[in-house]
């Protein structure tokens, strides 16, 4: 890794620590003065039909959001408690804050992960170098992509497929954030992995970058970000990398209408290339766009594509799950959404969406077909 880098993560951390220190360990009626406390309340309603061919076990469709499984001609119908989130904030000073994002499911009802999960949990600290620079170690939402990691900020109820299968969610590590200027922005991060997996794979972290363009007046934003990830993720190996490539755009075509764009590719190299196995790779795209009818109604189309090109090198050593991109097979996933969303009152927010998914197989399994309907009610407070 490049010196100058390791030296402003080290002045990074050794001035986030130096605050911490100088404001002293206050005492508990202190520290919980000045908290500022929000979350919000998100509640699912979904539908899917999987016809009779498809994959047993995948998570296809508008379910594969909820942790539910595909299975062959089957009907899925269910009330989810998608999340409960509290979210904390503290500063310490003018330049020290911390953050924790909490997440509470069910575990009956929803998606058989944690019951309590921690979203986010960082310090950052704000350094007084040029036209300011922060510092942020903990966990964090990956600064890549448009879809949101919370399905209530997206336009639509269920996540796009790149989202869900190429490109990271949540990292642990450290962030440095420069603004450039108004117009430029720069995001590098040092993550125990792009998956994070925690340290089942290599002694050697992964790195994030994303570097970003913004223009236009307020309400008619335009940006875009080419981000690049690597790292060693491969079990047990600190060669053979894995290889993230992500471009994502959005565009204000008018007052009320908006244009999202992305595109990634994601390797991961053979560890063994001996073995003359081919690199696992994948390709996704999705665009979409949003239309603001009025001040409470809005209309989202969005158009999805995934080409899982290679099966995994080895069944323990792919940096996913040990399986494909996708989860399930080599091939296409085909998909398109519309929806629509109608905001109750300040802060609560109504969304529809019907989701088709076509996998087209490469290779002798049947070709499949998946039809979600899906309703969304969220608070934010």
């Amino acid at each position: 890794m490049n010196k100058k880098l390791i030296g402003l993560f080290a002045v990074g951390f050794i001035a986030a620590s130096t605050s911490l220190y100088a404001n002293g360990t206050p005492a508990p009626s202190a520290a919980a003065e000045g908290v500022e406390i929000s979350g919000a309340v998100d509640v699912v309603t979904v539908y899917q039909h999987d016809d009779k061919d498809a994959f047993t076990g995948a998570n296809f469709g508008g379910i594969g959001d909820f942790g539910l499984t595909n299975a062959g001609d089957r009907d899925t119908f269910g009330f989810l408690i998608n999340e409960v989130e509290l979210d904390l904030a503290k500063t310490f000073g003018e330049n020290i804050r911390l953050r924790s994002d909490i997440d509470f499911t069910n575990l009956t009802n929803t998606t058989g992960a944690a019951g309590v999960r921690l979203e986010q949990a960082y310090v950052t600290a704000n350094l007084g170098v040029g036209n300011g620079m922060e510092f942020l170690i903990g966990s964090f939402n990956a600064p890549i992509g448009n879809d949101s990691v919370d399905i209530r900020d997206n336009w639509l109820v269920s996540h796009n497929n790149t989202f869900r299968y190429l490109t990271p969610a949540n990292t642990t590590g450290a962030k440095l954030y420069y603004a450039f200027s108004d117009l430029v922005d720069w995001h590098f991060a040092v993550v125990n992995d792009l998956n994070d997996n925690g340290f089942a794979d290599s002694a050697l972290p992964s790195v994030l970058n994303r570097l970003g363009f913004n223009w236009g007046e307020e309400g008619n934003k335009n940006k875009v970000g080419l981000a690049i990830g690597v790292g060693p993720e491969n079990t047990g190996h600190n060669a053979h990398w894995d290889w993230l490539g992500d471009v994502d755009a959005m565009f204000a075509l008018g007052d009320n209408v908006d244009l999202a764009l992305e595109a990634a590719y994601r390797q991961t190299n053979d560890p063994t290339p001996a073995s003359g196995i081919s690199n696992q790779k994948a390709f996704g795209a999705v665009a979409a766009i949003n239309y603001q009818a009025s001040d409470v109604w809005d209309v989202t189309f969005r158009a999805d594509w995934l080409w899982d090109l290679n099966n995994p090198a080895l069944a323990g050593g792919a940096s996913t799950t040990g399986t494909n991109w996708n989860g399930a097979f080599e091939g296409t996933l085909l998909g398109g959404s519309v929806g629509a969303g109608y905001a109750i009152t300040d802060g609560a927010k109504l969304k529809m969406e019907y989701r088709f998914d076509f996998a087209a197989v490469s290779g002798p399994a049947n070709n499949s077909d998946y039809h979600s309907l899906l309703a969304e009610f969220a608070y934010s407070f």
